[in-house]
């Protein structure tokens, strides 16, 4: 469904980028993101879609993938096509405070026990041995699927060989051509060895705050990492969002539920969760680290200043995704929401309430908020 301009959406943890990837795919977009530091596409052509009698959005669709590498001093790209397909769309929280058990993950694993596994495809990337990836690769079977798969699984395995600067600088029109969705993941990593710190941001360009961004490529001659000039020629002229809550009370207590998931599990005391004994001992932790997930939207929009690429705020609780993103059908915002699976754990998640409170009247939050007047 190109329409001549990119979204990018810049994300970071808890900021509804699964959402965001579910309407893409509901609308037919062409979306491209990272796999393993490569480039990869994904162009959905829907025929049918609607909702199942469970609640669950679905499209009947082809689906087709590029993906694009690097081979020692070569750009690689290779290209699968599945046609006919069903696709589902599932949610499953995990890491949850509130829900330790994440019923919504057990009813789901359930699920696939009844289902015929025999017709299912674990991972259509991982069906080759290293013999037959380099039979299938070659000149020989050039232009067939078997070439196509093969490629496909050779460059999904070089996990950790980045592009480079040049390389992605030269190849940037093929790679982002038609590109609907550019899903943007911003790691910003808390400062667990030092959370008194009140800016654990650590550096950007290649390390902290936008460390291991894919769009971040290390140039050869001065060895520092840096947006290749025909990308950044792009992120100027697209639709860059940047998403927060403005519901002040609703995020903080979204961000305490995932506090385990987002600090690596460091301070992990009950059943592989954050536990209320730890918010005793030492709230700060927990308030240091709402501060910085606090912070994120504000840093995102300086690290985007700093480069001259515009953007705009997108409010997850009250914005439209239709308007913003220039879609047809929208998706309910709460289906990815966690509080479905909260239901049946009150008395956790009044513990969590009664932290936010505190944190909110302790650092004199407004209710809601829009990142840039704060």
């Amino acid at each position: 469904m190109y329409k001549g301009k990119m979204n990018v959406y810049w994300g970071y943890g808890n900021s509804g980028k699964l959402h965001m990837e579910l309407y893409a795919k509901y609308n037919g977009m062409t979306i491209l993101t990272c796999k393993y530091k490569n480039f990869f596409k994904t162009k959905t052509t829907v025929h049918n879609r609607g909702i199942t009698r469970k609640g669950n959005y679905w499209i009947f669709h082809d689906l087709q993938k590029k993906l694009y590498g690097r081979d020692k001093d070569k750009f690689r790209s290779s290209e699968t096509t599945r046609t006919n397909h069903i696709k589902t769309f599932h949610f499953i929280p995990s890491d949850s405070y509130i829900n330790p058990l994440s019923k919504a993950y057990d009813q789901f694993k359930l699920g696939l026990k009844k289902t015929n596994m025999s017709t299912i495809t674990i991972n259509d990337m991982e069906i080759f041995t290293d013999e037959d990836v380099k039979k299938y690769s070659s000149d020989e079977y050039k232009g067939s699927d078997l070439y196509n798969h093969a490629m496909m699984q050779s460059i999904a395995n070089k996990e950790y060989e980045d592009l480079g600067y040049d390389m992605l600088n030269d190849n940037a029109d093929e790679i982002f051509d038609e590109v609907d969705l550019l899903m943007s993941m911003t790691i910003t990593h808390f400062n667990v060895n030092n959370p008194d710190n009140h800016n654990p941001y650590g550096y950007e360009d290649g390390n902290g705050f936008c460390e291991n961004h894919f769009l971040l490529q290390q140039d050869e001659k001065n060895k520092k990492y840096s947006i290749p000039e025909n990308v950044l020629n792009k992120l100027r002229k697209a639709n860059n969002i940047i998403p927060y809550k403005s519901d002040t009370f609703s995020w903080a207590i979204a961000f305490i539920d995932s506090f385990s998931h987002l600090t690596d599990h460091k301070y992990d005391e009950d059943q592989g969760i954050l536990s209320k004994e730890l918010y005793d001992k030492n709230k700060k932790i927990i308030f240091n680290y709402l501060d910085h997930q606090f912070y994120i939207p504000i840093k995102i929009a300086e690290f985007l200043t700093k480069r001259n690429i515009p953007y705009r705020y997108f409010d997850l609780d009250n914005d439209s995704y239709n308007e913003v993103f220039g879609g047809n059908f929208e998706i309910d915002r709460n289906y990815t929401n966690h509080s479905k699976c909260w239901e049946d754990y009150q008395d956790r998640y009044n513990q969590i309430v009664d932290m936010v409170k505190e944190y909110i009247f302790e650092r004199n939050l407004p209710s809601f908020y829009i990142p840039n007047k704060v």
